[in-house]
């Protein structure tokens, strides 16, 4: 006999003498003892990584890391911010749709991303609907058309009725890359002029805010949170607005509608989704702690100073968010094929 079954002999000698003691039945109790399984660690037990499809200083990043750092109090690990920046931020979002569905890794989906990219990705790399689980809206915002303060243009009349007499494509707008909320918005800017604009993308919201600045393109339409400490800082000029009415941080700033683009609402949402197959308990948890989070007034009164819109609470469910994924499809995919946005 080796040492090693001498030991496991002598253990199973005392188990039986104790059992006798006890008046327990040595077969019952080590059928009961082989039957327990350690408990399963409450999710989560582990840091958070949190996918963020946009660059370091944009709007989108702005919000993901504010969110972040309340739920991560709230869920007690951190949640850790990855910026995945281009292509439209297709490359982020199909990072998150191909995570394993373990709850460790969430992602931020923008409008842009989940909408407009299917139309102008011949193949993004993901399927909106069906390669992510969805946890809740977290906000939404409008675009602020900018020039630098150094334009010519005080107003934004008198700017789109520039654009209206000269060539087509005399005027350059910058965006933080092809399917972005900055580049369907000066899209549509041209489609009500009936005038094509030059588009000239960047790698992030900071680096064509600085090329309007420095002169290298002549505006841009920005998430406002992205563009508001510019224009505070007296670097940007704010012409209009993109939304269906004024911003509570800028009242005497117009609409594009007021200006002369009767119509004319452009604005867009962020939330936070996982890769499909989250399980349901995960999933739960993150809507009951995303929740609680987006209920604070502290944060909400800090978002909403940034330029952001918060959904009422209890913030919508994940079958909400899907629906408002699958209705916004409906409705801009079409549109977005008429403006002539051609495929990459």
């Amino acid at each position: 006999m080796t040492k090693g079954s001498r030991r496991i002999a002598l253990s199973r000698a005392r188990l039986s003498f104790a059992c006798v003691l006890l008046g327990i039945p040595l077969g019952s109790f080590l059928v009961g003892f082989a039957g327990a399984a350690p408990a399963a660690a409450a999710y989560p037990d582990h840091p958070i990584k949190l996918i963020v499809p946009f660059a370091a200083g944009s709007a989108a990043d702005t919000l993901s890391r504010a969110v972040a750092s309340a739920l991560a109090e709230q869920l007690g690990q951190p949640l850790v911010v990855d910026n995945k920046g281009g292509a439209g931020g297709t490359i982020g979002t199909t990072d998150i749709a191909r995570a394993k569905p373990d709850g460790y890794t969430l992602g931020i989906a923008a409008q842009g991303t989940f909408v407009n990219n299917q139309v102008l990705y011949s193949a993004p790399g993901y399927d909106s609907i069906k390669d992510f689980s969805f946890i809740s809206e977290i906000a939404d915002v409008q675009n602020l058309l900018v020039v630098s303060e150094k334009s010519p243009y005080q107003t934004a009349s008198a700017l789109l009725d520039a654009i209206k007499a000269k060539p087509p494509e005399t005027f350059r707008y910058s965006s933080s890359g092809v399917g972005t909320s900055h580049h369907i918005a000066g899209a549509t800017v041209a489609k009500y002029l009936h005038k094509p604009l030059m588009h000239v993308p960047y790698t992030g919201a900071p680096q064509g805010l600085s090329a309007i600045i420095s002169g290298d393109v002549d505006m841009g339409l920005y998430n406002l949170p992205a563009a508001i400490g510019l224009v505070k800082g007296g670097k940007l000029r704010p012409l209009a607005v993109t939304g269906p009415k004024r911003s509570t941080l800028l009242p005497d700033v117009p609409t594009l509608d007021e200006s002369g683009l009767k119509g004319y609402s452009v604005t867009l949402w962020w939330g936070l989704v996982g890769p499909a197959g989250l399980p349901s308990d995960v999933s739960a948890r993150l809507y009951g702690a995303l929740n609680t989070v987006m209920s604070n007034p502290a944060l909400r009164d800090k978002l909403i100073s940034q330029g952001f819109t918060l959904p009422d609470t209890p913030i919508p469910k994940p079958a909400a968010f899907q629906d408002l994924v699958r209705q916004d499809l409906a409705t801009w995919v079409p549109v977005l094929k008429e403006l002539g946005t051609a495929a990459q």
